[in-house]
């Protein structure tokens, strides 16, 4: 008998107590210290998580790769990133901006308009967010960020972000529920200039309504609820993913890659529907083509298409 499908809202995430130990760990110790421990942690679970390894050897299958070890100590070694930049000890200088459509989103950053940024759980979601908030990202001023998310899953991790770093204070929404006051919320958020985030690759937990695209040789869906927000709330879009050149590297480098929706919402009721569709399909197409770049980078431990 097979096992049954899970979706990521359905996996328990423990990893606060590591995260507290890795923060307090950073203090200390230099961090290629630590992301050497990543490596002993990441062969932990590889070796006793078998639902782990399966999903990992079935994401795999689909871009040519075969070690689930190399995939799962990549993993780790971004938890210890995710650290290393909420306690202050990441540097723009270790970023390379691509000459992609970095400087359009950071004219708009500079002209204080507000911006929605569309990331994923490929690379290092966690290190674009900080770099933003903490002044680290390149055009010496601190971004205001709100961040939209599922309070069950991520709540625990907010709350001791705030404890252990406060100079890393987010705006948090949580994607349980969002209604005509959520969204006029955001909109004020980005009147102000604000950046509004939100993961576009995991189907809402509160709804059905999803976007069946080809993604990797197979259909897939994609959160309908989030490329509707893109059409409402009708600001510049980017999807952005912050990538380590090589996928196990103690003293990494990073691309920031940033790609702008080519689409707005200036349109009909009839066309903004296909427009939504469309936004989806660049978004998923965007993420299959750095997927295929950067195979060990995806962290999304779940059947993605089931």
């Amino acid at each position: 008998m097979s096992e049954k499908n899970t979706q990521w809202y359905e996996v328990r995430q423990s990893h606060n107590l590591g995260y507290r130990l890795m923060f307090f760990a950073l203090r200390v110790f230099p961090a290629p210290l630590m992301r050497l421990l990543a490596y002993a942690v990441g062969f932990f679970y590889w070796l006793f998580d078998k639902k782990t390894r399966r999903v990992s050897r079935l994401y795999l299958s689909k871009v040519g790769k075969r070690s689930t070890l190399k995939h799962i100590c990549s993993f780790a070694l971004n938890l210890v990133e995710n650290v290393q930049t909420w306690a202050g000890k990441f540097s723009v200088t270790d970023l390379n901006f691509r000459d992609d459509d970095v400087q359009d989103l950071l004219s708009h950053v500079k002209a204080k308009e507000g911006t929605l940024v569309i990331i994923s759980h490929l690379g290092n979601a966690q290190m674009m967010k900080g770099l933003a908030i903490l002044g680290e990202n390149g055009i010496e001023q601190k971004m205001e960020v709100t961040t939209i998310s599922n309070e069950n899953i991520s709540g625990g991790f907010n709350s001791m972000l705030s404890e252990v770093n406060p100079d890393s204070s987010i705006n948090h929404v949580s994607s349980d529920n969002i209604g005509p006051e959520t969204i006029f919320y955001l909109q004020e958020q980005l009147e102000k200039g604000n950046l509004v985030v939100i993961a576009g690759d995991r189907v809402s937990a509160h709804s059905d309504r999803t976007i069946e695209i080809d993604f990797l040789g197979e259909k897939a869906r994609f959160p309908y609820g989030v490329f509707l927000l893109i059409s409402l709330l009708n600001v510049p879009t980017y999807f952005i993913n912050g990538m380590r050149h090589k996928d196990i590297c103690l003293n990494p480098k990073y691309d920031m890659c940033v790609k702008k929706n080519p689409l707005d919402f200036n349109c009909g009721r009839k066309e903004r529907e296909e427009r939504i569709r469309q936004t989806a399909r660049h978004y998923a197409e965007n993420l299959e083509k750095l997927c295929k770049a950067h195979p060990y980078q995806w962290y999304n431990f779940f059947d993605f298409w089931s």
